[in-house]
């Protein structure tokens, strides 16, 4: 043997080690004949088999015959990485299991052409995507929401909007906002209310009197105590018996109900109720507060509004509500991402905060560097799709590994498409790893086809990510960031951007920004 094929030997054998006591389910087949020559441990237990059991079998047979004619075709093209989707293998008990199957790479071991593959097991996908559809309503439902406060003409419409917001896909049975009147009753009136349980509402008493019965309810100790109050089961709730016949006829199992304080001193709630048991986590929680504090900042704004008789004035503070009530929709969507992954907490708003000063100095309307803002905040919440461990790997990615990582720029579009911005959002996070020679992914887009703001955000977050710290590698500085982008400009990255990009840093000796000294407050609406 001669010394390169020992050291193709030993290259092998330090592949085979590594991925032998990977946490990931791996299998290596012989190209040839189809014959699994060996699996490891992940596989073993995902399938219930031994490696005794299956070294030696025919690889399909592990596959039901509905999909061997396309597993068989992908083995004999070849090809690799490549990645089948929505195909299943049987596990030692002859059960199903979903799976997404990646023809990772071709080597030779011992002589042998051999295929390795991976198995990422998606039983639990649908309940993913169950949490992401969640979330996606959380969002839409939340822009929806400041949308269309920003366009409400009255006090009364505003606070219709957000109940049409909550239950406009029924996800709840009732939505309504109660508001406290400072009179001896203590009555609290329902100042708007949607959902298919309306009838609920019909002579509906609710106080906020702590020597009223009717003022006991969660509505009432949410006024007066200003603290949230959840009812898991209002059939078993004892606050909640004054209304449990009316709330059993409406189909109407738990509720939540968030206090806000607006003028100042006077109080109100908003109510959410749904037809299941035990619905509201700390995650709507937070949503329905974010909401509450809408109704409050937009009723604020309307008394302040009744002393405006200046139209000027009055179109300015509904632009700056709607600047200040999408900003904090952004906020929610990057708070969802980086929350995922710590190593990079931070890096959407810094990216942000390099882009916009980039926009600034090409001279850019408000305008669009508001779109560069909002796209920059938001321009990786497609990761939320990919797995932690990956995001989160202190090694180099695998084939396979970095062709998840690649669709998050799509994942991202869809998350974003039916969110009703301003601006193309969207389709700015979707080309944020375009190039201009056309070497970008994912659409291969070349030269003018690619958005302006997707090229500044390409060398912005190139400039972030190499000056930062992450797990597989510490920070490299700056000054390697800045050559590292000359060397691409003219043929991956835009000239004149990169150009601007350089002289921000090198002429008006801008620094990057330091996690946790991010980004001044929005200012208040006057």
């Amino acid at each position: 043997m001669n010394a390169r094929d020992q050291q193709d030997d030993s290259d092998t054998a330090i592949y085979i080690s590594a991925w032998q006591h990977s946490l990931f389910p791996l299998l290596a087949i012989n190209r040839e004949t189809g014959l699994i020559t060996a699996v490891n441990q992940a596989t073993e237990a995902l399938t219930g088999f031994d490696q005794s059991e299956l070294v030696g079998q025919p690889y399909l047979s592990l596959h039901f015959l509905e999909e061997e004619k396309l597993v068989r075709q992908t083995i004999e093209s070849g090809t690799t990485p490549t990645v089948l989707r929505n195909v299943h293998i049987r596990n030692k008990n002859g059960l199903q299991i979903p799976l997404e199957i990646s023809f990772a790479c071709n080597v030779d071991v011992n002589q042998t052409p051999t295929i390795i593959i991976s198995f990422r097991d998606v039983s639990s996908a649908s309940t993913s995507e169950v949490e992401l559809q969640v979330k996606k309503w959380e969002l839409s439902a939340y822009a929806t929401a400041v949308t269309a406060l920003s366009k409400a003409t009255s006090r009364e419409e505003l606070m219709q909007a957000v109940c049409d917001a909550l239950t406009h896909e029924h996800r709840y049975v009732l939505a309504m906002v109660g508001i406290a009147e400072d009179n001896p009753e203590k009555n609290v009136r329902i100042a708007a209310a949607s959902g298919r349980s309306i009838a609920y509402i019909d002579d509906l008493k609710i106080s906020w009197s702590a020597d009223s019965p009717d003022g006991l309810g969660p509505t009432g100790m949410a006024i007066r105590n200003g603290e949230i109050q959840v009812v898991s089961d209002v059939s078993t709730h004892s606050n909640f018996k004054p209304w449990s016949d009316r709330a059993k006829h409406a189909k109407i199992s738990s509720s939540a109900t968030i206090p806000f304080v607006f003028e100042q001193h006077r109080r109100g709630a908003l109510m959410v109720y749904s037809s299941e048991t035990s619905t509201f986590g700390p995650a709507l929680i937070e949503l329905f507060e974010r909401l509450a504090n809408e109704i409050a900042h937009g009723l604020d704004f309307f008394s302040h509004l009744d002393m405006i008789d200046d139209e000027r004035k009055k179109t300015q503070a509904a632009e700056l509500k709607l600047s200040i009530a999408l900003l904090e929709t952004i906020k929610a969507m990057a708070k969802t991402m980086e929350s995922r992954d710590p190593y990079t907490a931070g890096h959407q708003d810094r990216v942000s905060i390099i882009a916009c000063k980039i926009g600034e100095r090409l001279g850019w309307s408000s305008e669009q560097l508001k779109a560069l803002e909002m796209a920059a905040l938001v321009h990786d919440i497609g990761k939320i799709a990919v797995p932690i461990e990956i995001l989160t790997k202190p090694k180099s990615l695998s084939d396979a590994e970095f062709t998840l990582i690649k669709e998050h720029p799509l994942n991202g579009y869809n998350i974003l498409k039916d969110v009703p911005f301003p601006w193309p959002v969207a389709e700015i996070v979707y080309q944020h790893h375009e190039k201009m020679d056309g070497s970008g992914y994912p659409q291969g887009l070349r030269g003018d086809a690619i958005l302006p703001e997707a090229r500044v955000l390409a060398v912005a977050d190139i400039v972030e990510a190499m000056a930062s710290y992450r797990p597989y590698r510490p920070a490299l500085g700056i000054d390697f960031a800045l050559r590292e982008i000359q060397s691409q400009a003219g043929t991956q990255l835009d000239p004149v951007i990169v150009d601007a990009c350089v002289k921000l840093f090198k002429e008006d000796h801008f620094e990057v920004p330091v996690p946790g000294h991010l980004r001044p407050a929005m200012p208040e609406a006057e």
